[in-house]
């Protein structure tokens, strides 16, 4: 009589950067994929037109859904392929696919190809330039009688920075919730 034991050895850390670099690849995928549709539907213009606050305001709402749906689906392929159990692993490797993206958006902007990435990388790029626009906006004179309302400007702006880097954050970070393997499974088919 033979007698033959299997031992499966599973990772024991927590981030699989293989499988976080294939899902910020196919996230930025995606979002490429996403943003020339809704170029071509009409959802999304190359042409800002006359208005800028209008185009600024309406024109971002189709890139900020797809960069949502693009950082879910990557936070979702992150966690599927990695070899990791659990729902809090694949939150985590979904939520590395955003700061890894983010990273990346940021490096990108600073070498000035920020364009690359469409609204994301031009998002960055406004990010890098904020404080020199307003350096360059604001008479010395002003600074100390508007003191509060230049206050009040940076405080909105800080708003706004941090719920269009939270959003994406948390769809890569439920992305990753969906997509994470339960602990008792035992096939690592995707």
């Amino acid at each position: 009589m033979v007698q033959q034991t299997t031992q499966v050895i599973t990772p024991r850390d927590r981030v699989r950067w293989g499988p976080v670099w294939a899902g910020l690849v196919s996230a930025l995928s995606l979002f490429l994929l996403f943003n020339v549709l809704a170029l071509a539907i009409g959802a999304t213009t190359v042409d800002a037109g006359t208005n800028a606050g209008d185009a600024a305001r309406f024109g971002g709402i189709a890139p900020a859904i797809i960069g949502l749906l693009a950082f879910l689906f990557g936070g979702w392929v992150a966690a599927r392929t990695s070899a990791v159990r659990g729902r809090g692993n694949g939150v985590f490797n979904g939520f590395l696919v955003w700061a890894l993206g983010t990273l990346l958006a940021l490096a990108l902007a600073a070498f000035g190809l920020g364009s690359l990435l469409g609204a994301a990388g031009d998002f960055a790029g406004q990010i890098g330039g904020l404080g020199q626009q307003a350096a360059g906006n604001v008479d010395p004179a002003d600074v100390t009688r508007n003191r509060q309302q230049i206050a009040d400007t940076i405080r909105d702006g800080a708003l706004g920075t941090f719920a269009g880097l939270g959003l994406p954050a948390l769809a890569a970070s439920i992305g990753g919730a969906l997509g994470a393997r339960k602990e008792h499974d035992r096939d690592y088919d995707v």
